[in-house]
C-alpha cells in the first residue's frame, strides 16, 4: 500500500485526522494524529490537506490543537478531491508516486487514484497504527524543520501568483530569483549525496552514489584537476530555497561533458538548470530519462539575477578577463569573469595547439599571414584576435612557465613551439618537418623571450588594464634540475614585474597550501579557487563570494600564517 518513499502526506480532516465531523457540531481531537505530523515534519516529509470543510473553521480547529503551522498547501473547500490534489502536487513540483493520500472514503480514495496515477492513497485505520515505524517514511532528521520552511516559501509564491494577472515568466523577473555558485562541495558533501541519491525529475544523469567505493570515488572526483564541480544556491522574494542543485563537468581542451547535473525538484519551473547549462556553455550531457522537460529548445532564461559578489555562474562579476597560457587557466577561469577571451592550450585535429609560446606573443603579423597555411597550430586569426583582446581587456592573466619547455622551430620568419606529431603532418605533399628549422633554445632564451613578449603585450594594453604574471609552482619540481629552472623563471619574472609596475607577480608556492598541489605543476580546484581569489582581490574585482561555507579561504589563511612564521 505504500510502494514508494514519501514526501508528501495528505490528510482528510473528517474521521481521518479526528474522528467526527467538524460540520456537525462535535470533533474528538486524535493526539497521536499531532504527534505523527510533527515527527514526520522534523523527518523532512511534509504534510498537508484535502477536506470538504469550511476553511476558516478548520483553521482555527487546527489552531487550537497546535497542528496548523505543520501543513502546507492545504485545500479547505467543498469540492472534488482529486482535481484538488491534482493541482497541489503540481504546486509541490513533487511527483504522485510519492505522496500519500490519507480519507476514510473509498470515494474520494479512488477519485484521487483517477486524477493522480500512481498515487498512493489508503484508508487511516489500514496505515496509521505503524506510520511512523514504514521505512518508505523513515525520512532524513531535520529538526530545523527546513523543509517544511520551504515548502512555505512555495506556498507563498503560490499565493501571490494565484492573485496575479502578469505571465508566468513577468512574474519569474518580479520574484527576483538569486543564484548563487558554491564551490566547496566537501563542506555540503551530504546534501550533495542525497539529492544526486534522491533527486528524479530533475536528475539529468542519475549517477547514484549508493555504495561505499562509489561514495569514495566521488569524494576523490571533487580534487581531480580536470573536474569543475559546484553547488548552486538559490533565493528568491520570498525566501530561501538553499542548496537546490549540483553540477560535475569534465572540462578538456577540446571537450566540456556533465557527470553530474541535478536539480531539486523544489525550484521546477523557475529555470535554474537551463540557467545554469546556459551559463557552462552548453556542455555535452548524456540524458537518462525520465526527465520533467529537456535542455534545449527552451526560452532564453533572463529573469535570473547573480547572487551577491559573483557574476552569473557565481565567479567574480566585473570587467573584460583575458587569459593566456597553459591548460592551468581552464580551471582557473571557472572562478572567474566569465566576460572572459581564453588563449589556452587546445586539441585542434587531434594536435596540441600551445599558447604558452613566445612565438604566439612576438611573431611578425604579417610574416604569420603569409606563412598561416604552413601551419598546424594556432594561427593569423588567433593573433589577430589576441591582438584586440589585450587592447580592450581590463584584467590579463599570463600563465607562460610552459614555454621554457619543448622544441621551437622557425618557418619564414615565424617562431613557434610544435609538438613533435606535428612535424609529420603534410602540407601541400610535404611534411612540415621538412620545411621547418630546428632552433636551439636554452631556458634562459626561452624566458628572455617570454619577457620580451611581455613587454608587446604591456605596449598594447590599456592604461588601465592589470596584467598578473602567474609563477611555476617549485614544491614538486621532480629533480634538482627542474627545480632550478622553476626557480630561474620564477625571479626572472618576479624582477620584471618589480621593473614594471603594470604587472604583478603571482608566488603560487606562498599563496597556495602544499596540500591542494596534486602533481608536478596542476592544483586541486581549492587551489585554483584560492588563485583566483588573491587575484580578483589583488586587481579590485568581486571575487567568488562563499562566505560561511568557505573552506578554501581558511586553508589559505593558515598556509599563510604557517609560511610567514
Amino acid at each position: 500500500m505504500i510502494a514508494n518513499k514519501v514526501k508528501l502526506v495528505v490528510w482528510d480532516l473528517d474521521d481521518t485526522f479526528w474522528q467526527g465531523t467538524l460540520a456537525e457540531g462535535g470533533i474528538t481531537p486524535v493526539a497521536d494524529n499531532v504527534a505523527r505530523v510533527v515527527e514526520l515534519s522534523k523527518r523532512g516529509i511534509v504534510n498537508s490537506i484535502c477536506s470538504k470543510n469550511d476553511h476558516a473553521t478548520a483553521r482555527a480547529k487546527l489552531e487550537e490543537l497546535g497542528a496548523w503551522d505543520y501543513f502546507v498547501f492545504p485545500v479547505i473547500r467543498f469540492e472534488p478531491k482529486g482535481k484538488a490534489i491534482a493541482e497541489m502536487i503540481e504546486t509541490a513540483a513533487l511527483r504522485a508516486e510519492n505522496v500519500l493520500f490519507l480519507d476514510d472514503n473509498p470515494a474520494n480514495l479512488e477519485e484521487a487514484r483517477y486524477f493522480n496515477p500512481g498515487i498512493m492513497a489508503a484508508h487511516p485505520s489500514d496505515v496509521l497504527e505503524g506510520l511512523l515505524d514504514h521505512p518508505h517514511l523513515a525520512g532524513k532528521p531535520d529538526p530545523e524543520l527546513t523543509r517544511l520552511n520551504q515548502y512555505r516559501f512555495l506556498q507563498k509564491k503560490a499565493e501571490v501568483r494565484s492573485t496575479s494577472t502578469v505571465s508566468n515568466e513577468e512574474f519569474l523577473r518580479q520574484s527576483d530569483i538569486r543564484v548563487t555558485i558554491d564551490y566547496d562541495v566537501e563542506a555540503n558533501f551530504d546534501r550533495v549525496v542525497e539529492l544526486i541519491n534522491r533527486a528524479n525529475q530533475l536528475n539529468y544523469t542519475k549517477k547514484r552514489l549508493e555504495k561505499p567505493a562509489q561514495l569514495a570515488r566521488f569524494r576523490e572526483s571533487l580534487r581531480a584537476f580536470a573536474l569543475h564541480s559546484g553547488c548552486v544556491w538559490v533565493r528568491d522574494n520570498y525566501g530561501d530555497y538553499g542548496l537546490v542543485g549540483f553540477f560535475q563537468m569534465a572540462r578538456r581542451p577540446n571537450k566540456k561533458k556533465l557527470r553530474h547535473f541535478v536539480f531539486s525538484c523544489r525550484t521546477m519551473n523557475m529555470g535554474i538548470e537551463q540557467y545554469i547549462y546556459d551559463l557552462l556553455d552548453r556542455p555535452e550531457i548524456d540524458i537518462v530519462e525520465p526527465v520533467s522537460y529537456g535542455l534545449e529548445g527552451r526560452t532564453r532564461i533572463d529573469w535570473i539575477n547573480r547572487g551577491e559578489g559573483q557574476g552569473e555562474d557565481g565567479a567574480a562579476n566585473g570587467g573584460k578577463l583575458l587569459l593566456l597560457g597553459g591548460c592551468d587557466l581552464l580551471r582557473l577561469s571557472s572562478y572567474c569573469s566569465t566576460n572572459r577571451l581564453e588563449f589556452v592550450n587546445k586539441v585542434k585535429s587531434g594536435l596540441n595547439v600551445r599558447y604558452d609560446d613566445f612565438g604566439f606573443l612576438l611573431s611578425d603579423r604579417e610574416a604569420l599571414r603569409n606563412c598561416a597555411a604552413l601551419l598546424p597550430t594556432w594561427t593569423y586569426e588567433d593573433a589577430l584576435e589576441f591582438d584586440e583582446g589585450v587592447a580592450t581587456s581590463d584584467l590579463i592573466l599570463l600563465c607562460m612557465f610552459g614555454a621554457i619547455n619543448g622544441e621551437y622551430y622557425a618557418l619564414d620568419g615565424v617562431q613557434l613551439r610544435l609538438p613533435e606529431e606535428a612535424l609529420d603532418v603534410e602540407i601541400g605533399g610535404v611534411a612540415l618537418r621538412e620545411r621547418v628549422r630546428r632552433l636551439e633554445m636554452e631556458p634562459e632564451e626561452c624566458t628572455r623571450l617570454i619577457l620580451k613578449g611581455f613587454d608587446r603585450v604591456h605596449r598594447l594594453a590599456r592604461d588601465e588594464a592589470q596584467i598578473f604574471v602567474i609563477g611555476y609552482s617549485t614544491l614538486a619540481a621532480g629533480n634538482e634540475e627542474k627545480l632550478a629552472k622553476r626557480k630561474a623563471f620564477n625571479e626572472a619574472c618576479r624582477a620584471y614585474c618589480l621593473a614594471n609596475p603594470r604587472f604583478r607577480y603571482v608566488d603560487v608556492d606562498t599563496l597556495i597550501p602544499r596540500q591542494e598541489l596534486l602533481d608536478q605543476r596542476h592544483f586541486s580546484p581549492a587551489g585554483y579557487f584560492i588563485l583566483a581569489r588573491h587575484i580578483l582581490t589583488e586587481s579590485g574585482m568581486p571575487g567568488p563570494a562563499l562566505g560561511t561555507r568557505d573552506r578554501a579561504t581558511a586553508a589559505a589563511q593558515e598556509w599563510a600564517a604557517q609560511a610567514a612564521q
